[in-house]
């Protein structure tokens, strides 16, 4: 997953505990608080964050219910020190069409920058905060929006030396954009050329050279490195 970003594993039949256990073999299991979790906990499980149209108890949501319809980075609200976050998918019903889940490629997209442009978001960055993020308050409880405290994260950022250390490669270092999402404000220019910047840098980083579009099947676990990629989910 460090090396490439994304990594695909089909054919799985996995529990819901047997995907906490997996992740906890990956690294320190994250729990968010269970108001920012659309009011659908997983019964028994609060690692679980449930991307479905289904409720826990098996009715339907509706069409028009959906989770990470833009391009982020989970993690963005956490201070640096903690950020370095992967995620998982795993899919145990898919539609026939539609439901792809979108990855970009941020190392890619920083390396192809013009000099200008990189100069200019050398020298800026983004305040993330959980109050910037929709998915967020729209159920969340004013005790659980205060745990989190505003941070910042530069815009062209690198690989974190303890994240990469077991790969035996030389990664560790190496320059990435971090862009958070297109809600988060600007810091080190003025706002209008602040946010004017990060618009460019989500098309730039967005656009076919540096995404990949991944369709669904039952089945299917992604696991993907928030440092080093955006996704977003369609409907």
């Amino acid at each position: 997953v460090l090396r490439y970003g994304v990594v695909v594993i089909p054919g799985q039949n996995l529990t819901r505990a047997d995907q906490v256990a997996l992740s906890a073999k990956l690294g320190e299991v994250v729990v968010l608080p269970q108001s920012f979790e659309g009011l659908d906990p997983e019964p028994g499980l609060p690692a679980i964050q449930r991307v479905t149209n289904f409720w826990a108890n098996g009715t339907w949501k509706g069409n028009a219910h959906s989770i990470g319809a833009y391009w982020h980075q989970d993690g963005q609200f956490w201070p640096r020190s903690h950020r370095h976050i992967l995620s998982m998918l795993h899919c145990q019903a898919a539609p026939k069409e539609g439901g792809q889940t979108g990855f970009a490629d941020l190392q890619a997209a920083l390396a192809t920058l013009s000099a200008p442009l990189r100069a200019r978001a050398g020298r800026a960055s983004i305040a993330a905060s959980v109050r910037h993020i929709a998915d967020f308050t729209r159920n969340g409880v004013e005790a659980d929006l205060a745990l989190f405290d505003e941070t910042v994260h530069p815009l062209v950022d690198s690989m974190p030396q303890s994240a990469v250390a077991d790969l035996g490669d030389a990664r560790a270092g190496e320059a990435t954009l971090y862009l958070g999402s297109p809600h988060m404000r600007t810091v080190g220019l003025p706002p209008g050329e602040g946010s004017t910047l990060l618009r460019l840098l989500f098309q730039h980083a967005t656009s076919p050279s540096f995404t990949y579009y991944h369709h669904w099947t039952p089945g299917d676990i992604v696991i993907w490195d928030n440092v080093q990629t955006l996704h977003t989910a369609f409907r």
